[in-house]
C-alpha cells in the first residue's frame, strides 16, 4: 500500500516538474500571447491541398491569430474558407478550403506553426513575428 501512495506521489511530482519548465498549462486553451501593439511582422501562410498550394509569404498584418490570417490569405488569393464557429472551444473549425472539405478520404485541414502541430484552434492561436503557419489537408494528428 505504501508503495502505491510513494507512486503516485512520484507521479504527481513529475507532472508538476514538466509544467513548471515548460511554463504552460496543462490544458491550455490558447497558445500565445496577443501581441501588445495588435500586429505581427514576416509572418507567412502555406496551405497545402491534394491539388493545389498557397504561399502568402513575409506578411506585416494586424490579423494575429491563425483563423484571421488564413482569413486574409484568402481574401488577397480569393479563395474560399468553410468555417463553422464551436462556441465550447471559443474558435472557429475550418470545415473547408476551397471546396475541399473535411472527412474526404478520412482527411482533414489542420494548421502547423513553425514545425508544430497545433493542439489549439486556430482563433486561440495568437502569431509572433515571423511564425510560419502551415495548413495541410492530411489524416487528423489528434488520434
Amino acid at each position: 500500500m505504501v508503495e502505491i501512495i510513494f507512486y503516485f506521489i512520484v507521479v504527481a511530482l513529475l507532472v508538476f516538474l514538466v509544467v513548471l519548465i515548460s511554463k504552460k498549462p496543462l490544458f491550455s486553451t490558447s497558445m500565445g500571447e496577443k501581441p501588445a501593439d495588435g500586429s505581427v511582422e514576416n509572418v507567412s501562410m502555406i496551405l497545402v491541398s491534394p491539388e493545389w498550394n498557397v504561399t502568402y509569404m513575409h506578411v506585416n498584418t494586424k490579423n494575429v491569430t491563425v483563423a484571421e490570417f488564413l482569413f486574409e490569405c484568402a481574401d488577397h488569393y480569393n479563395f474560399s474558407v468553410q468555417k463553422k464557429y464551436w462556441q465550447g472551444y471559443k474558435s472557429f473549425l475550418i470545415e473547408a478550403i476551397q471546396g475541399i472539405e473535411n472527412g474526404e478520404d478520412n482527411r482533414y485541414w489542420q494548421f502547423y506553426v513553425n514545425g508544430n502541430f497545433a493542439d489549439v484552434g486556430c482563433s486561440n492561436y495568437f502569431l509572433s513575428d515571423n511564425d510560419v503557419v502551415m495548413w495541410r489537408f492530411e489524416p487528423n494528428g489528434w488520434r
